[in-house]
């Protein structure tokens, strides 16, 4: 009887959680970026993930002050471009905190560009493809 208490407990604490695995793959003196390993998602020659600007100083929006970005991005790994889908900005640091602002983004392809953080996001994204 305690076994299956025990196992329900776990059940419904772990049950569809999806943990972010964030590895920094980039960055400047101004903010540090990362790529949700945990999120990468691949249909044919495109990949989705979620990325992550942490920024050192906080920043400002219409809406209020933030310290992180999440970007969903898709990337298409044969033609070496990108599109942003969804943008969320949170006042905290690595996605913490209020939610600022979230909406979706233009989804207009644009070429990754050589020494980018975007490069750096599309060889972890394109790896396997």
């Amino acid at each position: 009887m305690i076994r299956w208490l025990v196992v329900g407990a776990l059940s419904i604490l772990f049950c569809g959680t999806a943990v972010a695995e964030w590895v920094r793959v980039g960055g400047t003196h101004k903010y540090d970026g990362y790529v949700d390993m945990a999120s990468i998602g691949q249909t044919d020659q495109n990949v989705t993930l979620w990325t992550l600007r942490d920024f050192a100083v906080t920043r400002q929006v219409a809406r209020g002050s933030y310290r992180s970005v999440k970007t969903k991005k898709q990337y298409d790994c044969r033609n070496n471009r990108s599109r942003l889908l969804f943008v969320k900005y949170y006042a905290e640091q690595m996605g913490k905190g209020r939610l600022v602002y979230q909406g979706k983004a233009t989804k207009e392809w644009a070429k990754v560009a050589s020494g980018s953080d975007g490069e750096a996001e599309w060889k972890v994204a394109c790896r396997k493809v």
